[in-house]
């Protein structure tokens, strides 16, 4: 298979750290004074299969490289994802020897939360002593995202971080239809083929999301206009008219004419009713036409699977990749560690080691998975262990790629990082500890009338009332912190 650009280089990267039994000659090892570093690394369940004999195998398979080659003893524990969302920070906070972790997309064990309530250890000097290859293999541009007054607190997941915004439809109904998706460019265009569409298949629904949200992604409105939300699900800086302002993105004219495009969509019937509460992918609903989803390519990949039929892919915008992107997924040394040197170490192996990666993301070669022809994962319909936890920490591009990426081109293309798009906001990030009060009471409120508003199910009364009730929460005192730091920060 041939590779190119940036993945050639990591190939490269990936022979210079394979081990040498690979090539018919034994690696050797430095010689440990000290005893191992007793590491406690917690991951999720994303959804996938994590016996507990698959993980017990898992973890012997991967200390048969940790001890040996970076003195680490690794006790893998591997939780629920509603389990982890819920315990990781607290038990973080009670002092719990936690000693490397994968930060939360989302609430009290994200990245911006943990930071903000100072469960993070600083990384800079762990990572010039333990970590060296780390900092080769990670540009420095991506490194940006995860520090705060020149301090590194995470390192992000290294993949293709590209934001682009797409529209997804099942190719079997456009046919029907006979919709040409090269037609199809934005949410005036998506809009006839709904007319189209429900007038043959009355049956379905024309559009639903996971997300408790229909007016965009992180970074791009359905509308097209482009923004960065700087951390926060309220304030947004417009970077394509004023990359200096905060506002709050629910009163800017382009957030307002989204959601009434997508009134108009609820009463002509396309929006699914179960759209502000649904959690799981639309896709596996067929009677959900289409679906809109922020990310790179290969995220789209899982849609045909999931959908059991082939689904049409049509990119919408390309978004910034802005600091909230970045940090959506980072890799931790949190305070309560008691062994952050070997934490440091194992982090090392997680970014630079293609073998260690696929172990921990794929289990065990001829067991829970095997390799096509192609060089591509087959999992095994009785895995012992498949927690789909390829994206949630390390680096990606040193993973086994899969079937649907290989078949797409996705696998053997050049991914290269200089290309992405960066917001120039990008190395931004809020600091939510001087306005934690008023943030749990934005929040509150945000929980309240968001999903109502950004599923196309409210009204011009509701939409103002949720502008009020945000202000009686102090959101503009809210805003005016967000701009002292953002000045703060230009002015640096």
């Amino acid at each position: 298979m041939k590779k190119t650009g940036i993945m050639a280089l990591l190939l490269a990267g990936t022979l210079a750290v394979l081990p040498l039994t690979a090539w018919g000659a034994e690696e050797e090892y430095p010689e440990w004074d000290d005893d191992p570093a007793e590491v406690t690394w917690y991951m999720w369940n994303l959804g996938g299969t994590a016996t507990p004999e698959g993980i017990e195998a898992v973890e012997e398979a991967l200390n048969e490289i940790t001890l040996p080659k970076i003195n680490v003893e690794v006790d893998l524990e591997i939780l629920e994802m509603g389990t982890y969302l819920t315990q990781m920070a607290m038990e973080v906070s009670a002092g719990e020897k936690i000693d490397l972790i994968s930060t939360f997309p989302a609430m009290a064990g994200s990245y911006a939360q943990m930071l903000a309530s100072n469960q993070l250890m600083p990384l800079d000097d762990l990572l010039e002593e333990e970590a060296p290859e780390l900092l080769e293999t990670v540009p420095d541009e991506v490194l940006k995202a995860t520090r705060k007054n020149g301090v590194t607190y995470a390192v992000p997941i290294y993949n293709d971080q590209r934001n682009d915004y797409y529209w997804l439809a099942r190719t079997s109904v456009l046919e029907e239809a006979g919709i040409d998706p090269e037609s199809i460019h934005d949410y005036k265009d998506i809009t006839e083929v709904f007319e189209k569409v429900h007038e043959i298949r009355p049956d379905l629904k024309m559009v639903s999301t996971a997300g408790q949200n229909l007016t965009g992604q992180t970074g791009a409105l359905l509308n097209g206009t482009l923004y960065d939300n700087i951390g926060s699900n309220v304030a947004a800086v417009m970077v394509e008219e004023d990359a200096a302002k905060v506002v709050c993105l629910f009163e800017t004219e382009e957030y307002k004419e989204t959601v009434h495009i997508l009134n108009e969509w609820y009463e002509a019937g396309y929006i699914d009713m179960d759209a502000p509460i649904r959690q799981d992918a639309p896709t596996t609903d067929r009677s959900v036409f289409s679906e809109f989803l922020g990310g790179n390519p290969t995220r789209t990949l899982t849609t045909d699977s999931a959908a059991g039929e082939p689904i049409t892919k049509v990119k919408l915008a390309e978004g910034p990749i802005s600091t909230g992107v970045a940090t959506i997924m980072t890799m931790a040394i949190p305070v309560s560690a008691t062994e952050p040197e070997g934490a440091a170490r194992l982090m090392n192996l997680c970014y630079t080691d293609p073998t260690v990666k696929n172990l921990v993301s794929y289990g065990i070669e001829g067991v829970d998975y095997t390799l096509n022809e192609d060089g591509a994962i087959v999992k095994a319909d009785n895995a012992l262990y498949n927690p789909n936890s390829v994206g949630i920490f390390g680096n990606q591009f040193l993973a086994y790629p899969t079937v649907e990426e290989v078949n797409a081109g996705i696998a053997s293309e050049a991914v290269n990082p200089d290309d992405w798009y960066y917001s120039p906001l990008y190395g931004f990030s809020i600091d939510l500890e001087p306005i934690s009060a008023l943030d749990a009471q934005i929040q509150s409120v945000y929980g309240e009338y968001n999903a109502t508003i950004a599923c196309g199910f409210g009204t011009d009364e509701t939409y103002q009332e949720y502008i009020d009730k945000l202000y009686a929460s102090g959101l503009q005192e809210y805003l005016d912190e967000l701009q002292r730091q953002l000045d703060e920060y230009l002015a640096q």
